[in-house]
């Protein structure tokens, strides 16, 4: 099993593309953004952050003060913070359309990366946000419970 486990590893994508939008490339002071942003319809964001060793509870907690801010943004939704592993970690955030995502830049949950001291200190690499645009998606049922609007 561990050679077709290394045969397979040499297959597996290592995930988004970071050259992929590189002349879209936005570096900032703890994170850096790609992808565009003039195109019409649903947006959405996919966050990659690598913690240091031994700060994935600092992690852990800045996306529970960015969870407490989109908490607050009307615009932001659905919202999930993922942890894949000791140390790496993710956020997946939709929004309706372009001025809602750069609403939320500026809102009570994106501006937590404006904390670039703390992302410095807990962050193996910037953390990378992945400009999306959302295709299409099945929103009608959330961990197996069917979502209704009031």
């Amino acid at each position: 099993m561990a050679v077709a486990t290394a045969n397979l590893q040499a297959e597996i994508s290592p995930g988004p593309n970071p050259n992929s939008n590189s002349e879209q490339l936005e570096v900032h002071p703890g994170w850096v953004r790609s992808g565009v942003d003039n195109t019409p319809g649903h947006k959405a964001y996919y966050i990659n952050l690598e913690a240091k060793p031994g700060k994935g509870d600092k992690v852990e907690q800045f996306l529970r003060d960015i969870l407490a801010g989109v908490e607050k943004e009307p615009g932001t939704g659905p919202w999930f913070g993922c942890r894949f592993s000791d140390t790496t970690f993710g956020i997946f955030e939709a929004f309706p359309d372009t001025a809602a995502r750069n609403a939320h830049d500026i809102g009570p949950g994106g501006s937590n990366f404006l904390r670039s001291a703390e992302l410095d200190e807990m962050l193996a690499y910037p953390a990378h946000l992945y400009r999306l645009d959302v295709m299409f998606g099945k929103f009608s049922v959330m961990f197996g419970k069917t979502i209704t609007s009031k």
